[in-house]
């Protein structure tokens, strides 16, 4: 039997689901979601968004991936141009400006904690990712004199995750965080000064 989502009409539900997926969790938040809820969304039935996704937890785990895919594309586009403190600080200024993701994010990053939940793979692939991108960045800057040769990139890169990640969840907790202006600020203080 060919894979549903290899089809056009599989593709189709499967958009709809991911995007029907985080509008009744932004909406309805954690306990409110359900597939149910989900399918009804998304005009899915409930046995072909089971055929798609094994749980809701599948399926929120898609929508970040998802998400994540975009950005990645994002960052491909601007070609070893990018500056990774830059780039974040706009992605989490697009979190303050609608919130939902950053909740879902936050939702399911606690919960990957388990091994056994959906997104404790995603999350591990996602920071590994994150902290490549980041150190490459750097190791190239620092081959063209850009960044202080000294600076250790793989612990800088793992440090300006662990502050995107920080920020957002004192913003998520308290709203007056300037977390983009944070980002910014701690990347540069991050790099210190340039040789």
């Amino acid at each position: 039997m060919a894979n549903r989502s290899s089809t056009p009409k599989g593709r189709a539900q499967r958009d709809r689901a991911l995007a029907a997926a985080f509008e009744v969790f932004a909406r309805e938040g954690e306990r409110g979601t359900s597939l149910r809820a989900i399918a009804r969304e998304s005009g899915v039935s409930l046995t072909g968004l089971m055929h798609h996704f094994a749980s809701k937890d599948e399926l929120l785990t898609e929508v970040l991936r998802s998400t994540d895919e975009r950005a990645a594309l994002r960052w491909d586009a601007l070609a070893g141009d990018a500056d990774p403190g830059e780039f974040m600080a706009q992605a989490m200024a697009a979190n303050v400006a609608d919130p939902a993701r950053a909740r879902l994010y936050v939702h399911l990053a606690a919960a990957a904690l388990d091994p056994g939940h959906p997104a404790h793979a995603y999350f591990r692939e996602r920071f590994g990712r994150f902290r490549a991108a980041v150190r490459d960045h750097l190791e190239a800057r620092q081959a063209d004199g850009a960044v202080d040769a000294g600076l250790d990139a793989d612990f800088t890169a793992a440090a300006f995750l662990a502050l995107v990640e920080g920020a957002q969840l004192q913003w998520l907790n308290d709203p007056s965080v300037d977390v983009p202006q944070l980002v910014r600020r701690g990347w540069r203080a991050l790099l210190g000064p340039v040789s």
